[in-house]
């Protein structure tokens, strides 16, 4: 459950009600995310079904979110962090290359194909101008695997540059791009031809043969089934 800050001024009253909030907010959250699970693909969901759910009158959801916007964000956020939750504990430098690139895009294709209606919720334009909040978190993402192949570089003794750097942001980019639009063309599928396992299979080759085009030019050869531990040292 989220934590509420400590707030300067507030008394124990206070504090206790805001605790209650926060938790209601959440059952909530939890109400319409159940409800998204269950619907069709891409239905709409109104604020009614969502407090029935919950427990609770309409009036009280929309004192705990100021808008209708405001709890569709909310919602967004939550699913993203359910992602960010599953994908975190993939983002390791343990193993071999495979295995990392393995496990980090199978831990994004196993979930979506576990929450196909989620991960659509979480795209959703939501009309108030600003981007999806998987928009928002892939941006954040590429961050983290771009520091993590990094830090594989400085294994193999390699100190990238500026520019090198920087064609790897656009790299890394391109990688999640291209994962989440083949992702997107799959699970929206009637009828699915490929099995998480084998999409996870595929496109991690694709991924694997853009790293090593990638190594080649800047000089290092990369063997993606020996353990990256064993590259300390070595150039």
């Amino acid at each position: 459950m989220p934590h509420v800050p400590r707030v300067p001024g507030l008394d124990g009253r206070q504090l206790r009600w805001a605790d209650h909030n926060e938790e209601r907010r959440l059952h909530v959250l939890e109400a319409a995310i159940a409800l998204i699970e269950e619907q069709p693909l891409g239905s709409e969901l109104r604020v009614q079904q969502i407090a029935e759910r919950a427990g609770l009158v309409r009036t009280v959801v929309y004192r705990l979110f100021s808008n209708r916007a405001d709890l569709n964000r909310a919602v967004q956020v939550h699913i993203v962090g359910m992602i960010r939750e599953r994908l975190d504990s993939t983002m390791v430098l343990s193993g071999s290359i495979e295995q990392i690139v393995h496990g980090v895009v199978g831990g994004y294709v196993e979930w979506v194909a576990e929450h196909p209606h989620l991960h659509e919720m979480a795209q959703r334009a939501l009309g108030d101008g600003e981007p999806g909040e998987l928009d928002r978190v892939t941006d954040q993402l590429g961050s983290d695997i771009s520091a993590l192949f990094q830090a594989g570089a400085t294994l193999l003794g390699e100190e990238l540059d500026e520019d090198q750097l920087n064609t790897l942001d656009l790299l890394v980019v391109g990688l999640i791009g291209q994962v989440r639009g083949s992702v997107n063309q799959w699970v929206r599928r009637p009828e699915r031809t490929l099995t998480p396992r084998a999409l996870t299979a595929m496109l991690s080759r694709w991924i694997w043969y853009q790293i090593d085009g990638q190594a080649r030019e800047i000089g290092v050869e990369l063997d993606p089934t020996v353990p990256v531990d064993s590259f300390s040292g070595s150039s």
